[in-house]
């Protein structure tokens, strides 16, 4: 029972305090019968009901009492904040009167129950709600599951901005890298409450610029961030977008979207009657004033509302016309005069000459003071270049992290694997024929989890190989960070390959002992195998061959036969034999093998699958050629309908098709007829992937597809589901029709040409609750991060918005550059001070932002 407890132990140490809640039993206790009626009764009466069992007699002594103590109080808070968002906690007493479907689970005192209509939405192990902030937020993740999409890729960005622009609806979009927080907590909120003027999507991940290549720095440059998209009037097919530069809390979060409900530029044709008072007190927000001559009102209108929807959301933009030469109260210099007037705070104005350069440099400057938080400056000391260690609060946010943290005390023995330095990597490449390096550093939770599995494998691979050293390596980056920069690592941990000193790859499987070791087996390996005769092949066929174990490696092998005149295809074959090394084994037959086997005067090209009940054999389609070759490998070795698996997923997620899934039970008749059924489905074999799951009771599948929210989510059941248009439908009654395989296959096979086009009733596909990340720590920029911060913001002005001049060009005219640049006409100058894309341009970045096999 202690060690169930140990999640929490470091919660105290945290905060520094402990809560000494006097309640026996907990907030808001219900007997079993009313916990009835209100679940699963009147499901229809709350929109989510949140449950405790409590199964203590008393509560215990020391830190184990503290700690149940310290989660009443926060459960207690958290359910009388959530009130007003018809949400409801309850706590149930199992010692007194229990609801023994829930008191008699194992552990159901470490876990907290989310209820929506009558079923169990999900479980939250209660080390994540270790504060008011995570519960909260974690909890309103559940509540707003349809309103908030995660996106993963910049694909996925582009399809939600091109869905909200014909809907003409805006956009806000946050990379908020932990489920829980504060900055978590505000975000939802907003969700909440403007969910219905605003399309929300959110990200967890750091690790990929989704807002596309041109915006690196501006997705790096903070770990948390908001974006604005003004879907509802782009032009182009884009979206203008502006950043949140405030803090995350939910009283400013709110302030923002507040103001991004003004027009972009206010003046006086906004509103009906003269303002009793200056816009910046009747709105109690902060007002940039620009004021101007009715002569140069167009001209300087342009400038203003180019800089005001780079920052809109952030302050309210207004425009007023004077005489020339006369100042006015919001304004102390002649016109044009720049002003920017926060409530209750000393305004700060433009001193500089009127342009778009100036002007950024001004909101910026303003921003940076309004925001200003002295803790900041704890960032500038060099003595903390690689950070503290990983705070408390963020374990409790991440499985990973969790984990190594508890397995603290536990020593590891890392002699087996060479500790390269900067005077010792060199020359471990150079004399190794395979070099398999490990890049770590010391702070990071995956780093750490992954060092017991690494230190397996090598002595695994010495044993087989019977080596003396291991040949697997490691490199602490934390202590010789030049290797690391030489080496392009910004990730960890990130394991790289290399041969004969020449660096050959990124290792990109999965992060166990097995798959390390059948890696290094294979890499070891010839590639293509070169196959002498048509009895090879067929050892080759049977995983015989050229290692007699190739069936407990891999799932499958590719076998190319090609006449020896075939010259061009026979290289593009070893093109993607050479790329695919170490992941799949690709045999080749040509010269008097091809002869010997040969059936037709053709090439031909076909994977073999060892433990497919369906279908051992796929054959290729087409030309010879790297593109249709490799990506027919990757999907032809999978099994005909593979089990979905987080190992096969990001595989199958690739070919961005829908997915037509089976919840099956193992061993149901009723299960066997439609995946033998799904297998004939030859026609839709490019539009759709078929895949099943378990659905067993308490598995994985059956709580997917009670998310699903259909009136039968009994298994087997059959599942639509298109991720781009969030589409998710399934077979009605199929168990009906599954006995009569005839009448099953003519109606599925209607049933999917409808929903492909568009037809058929479905439900909207809710986003799933996903414990966050722990970003990774590109630490190389980090520790430059600070010095280069004023440098990047000017360098990203003059990027953004050109060389300037005192006065803006008149239409027409010609804008003279840098030394060396050519002249630009106007029209020019100012898509590009502005990086305006261009249609067509969005479409090519769409497709190059395809995310490949490995990205994913």
């Amino acid at each position: 029972m202690a060690n169930s407890w140990l999640p929490f132990l470091a919660i105290l140490a945290y905060f520094g305090a402990v809560i000494n809640a006097e309640k026996a039993v907990g907030y808001n206790v219900v007997s079993g019968e009313e916990f009835k009626k209100q679940v699963f009764e009147n499901p229809e009466s709350r929109l989510l009901r949140v449950v405790y069992f409590w199964k203590f007699d008393t509560i215990p002594g020391g830190p184990e009492g503290h700690i149940i103590k310290s989660f009443q109080k926060n459960y207690e808070d958290a359910g009388k904040y959530v009130i007003s968002f018809k949400i409801k906690f309850m706590t149930v007493d199992c010692t007194k009167d229990p609801v023994k479907e829930y008191c008699d689970k194992p552990k159901v005192e470490t876990l907290v129950f989310v209820f929506k209509d009558d079923y169990v939405l999900d479980e939250m192990p209660m080390d994540i709600l270790y504060s008011l902030d995570s519960i909260v937020a974690n909890v309103l993740h559940l509540a707003l599951l349809m309103e908030v999409p995660t996106v993963h890729t910049a694909m996925e960005l582009a399809s939600l901005k091109l869905r909200a622009i014909e809907t003409k609806k805006n956009v806000i979009f946050g990379k908020i890298m932990a489920i829980g927080t504060p900055k978590d907590r505000a975000f939802m909120e907003g969700v909440f409450a403007y969910s219905f003027m605003y399309q929300f999507a959110m990200t967890t991940s750091r690790m990929d610029n989704i807002l596309g290549i041109e915006d690196v720095t501006e997705w790096e440059e903070e770990d948390d961030r908001v974006w604005y998209f003004d879907c509802a009037n782009a032009k182009n097919m884009d979206c203008d977008r502006s950043i949140y530069h405030g803090p995350m809390t939910v009283q400013n979060f709110a302030i923002f979207i507040k103001t991004l409900t003004l027009p972009t530029v206010c003046d006086d044709s906004n509103f009906a009657e003269k303002l009793p008072k200056p816009l910046h007190e009747m709105l109690g927000l902060p007002v940039s004033y620009l004021i101007t001559t009715e002569e140069d009102l167009e001209e300087h209108r342009q400038v203003y509302e180019k800089i005001a929807k780079v920052y809109k959301g952030n302050l309210v933009f207004a425009i007023n016309t004077t005489k020339p030469g006369e100042t006015s109260d919001l304004c102390p210099r002649p016109p044009p005069c720049v002003s920017i007037k926060p409530p209750g705070k000393h305004p700060m104005g433009l001193s500089k000459p009127f342009n778009l350069v100036n002007m950024d440099e001004l909101v910026r400057d303003w921003l940076e003071d309004y925001y200003f938080d002295p803790a900041e400056l704890l960032e500038d000391d060099d003595d903390h270049s690689f950070g503290p260690e990983t705070p408390d609060q963020e374990k409790q946010d991440d499985a990973v992290a969790l984990a190594v943290d508890q397995m603290k005390p536990l020593k590891l023995n890392l002699t087996d694997i060479p500790h390269l330095t900067d005077k010792t990597f060199a020359e471990h490449v150079k004399k190794n024929k395979i070099s398999i390096v490990l890049f770590t550093v010391k702070w990071d939770p995956r780093s750490l989890a992954f060092l017991h599995p690494y230190h397996q494998a090598a002595k695994t691979l010495m044993k087989d190989f019977s080596l003396e050293k291991s040949p697997l390596a490691r490199v602490e980056c934390s202590d010789w960070p030049d290797v690391c920069d030489k080496n392009n690592v910004t990730r960890f941990p990130t394991i790289k390959v290399f041969e004969w000193k020449k660096f050959v790859r990124d290792y990109t499987g999965s992060l166990d002992t097995d798959s390390v070791v059948s890696f290094y087996k294979l890499f070891k390996l010839k590639t293509p195998v070169m196959l002498s005769d048509a009895l090879d092949v067929e050892y080759f066929k049977l995983g015989q061959k050229p290692v007699d174990n190739l069936g407990d490696l891999v799932q499958s092998v590719t076998v190319a036969v090609i006449p020896e005149v075939m010259a061009t295809e026979i290289e593009q074959y070893k093109l993607v034999a050479k790329e695919l090394r170490g992941e799949y084994v690709l045999g080749l037959c040509t010269g008097h093998c091809a002869e010997d086997t040969q059936v037709t005067a053709n090439a031909y090209l076909f994977v073999e699958r060892f433990n497919d009940p369906h279908k051992e054999e796929t054959h290729f389609k087409g030309d010879l050629f790297y593109p249709e070759i490799r990506a027919f490998i990757e999907r032809a070795s999978l099994p005909t309908v593979p089990e979905l698996t987080p190992a096969s997923l990001p595989k199958l997620l690739w070919y961005n098709t829908p997915f037509v899934i089976l919840f099956r039970v193992p061993g149901d008749e009723a299960s066997q007829n439609i995946e033998e059924m799904l297998v004939k489905l030859t026609e839709f074999e490019n539009r759709v992937v078929m895949a099943w799951m378990d659905a067993s009771p308490d598995s994985v599948g059956s709580r997917l597809l009670h998310g699903y929210n259909f009136k039968d989510t009994s298994p087997p059941n059959l599942v639509f589901l298109h991720h781009a248009t969030s589409r998710v439908c399934n077979y009605p009654n199929i168990v009906d029709i599954a006995w009569d395989k005839n009448e099953l296959f003519s109606q599925v096979i209607q049933w999917m040409i409808d929903l492909l086009q568009n037809e058929g009733s479905c439900n909207v596909l809710e986003s799933g609750h996903h414990e966050p990340q722990v970003p990774s720590y590109d630490f190389l920029s980090r520790i430059k991060a600070n010095r280069q911060r004023k440098d990047e913001q000017a360098e990203q002005a003059r990027g953004r918005f050109g060389p300037q001049k005192t006065e803006i060009p008149d239409e027409g005219d010609e804008v003279e550059g840098e030394a060396g640049e050519e002249k630009k006409p106007m029209e020019k100058y100012e898509d590009e001070m502005f990086g305006m894309e261009k249609d067509d341009d969005m479409k090519n970045q769409m497709q190059a932002d395809k995310p490949t096999h490995t990205e994913l």
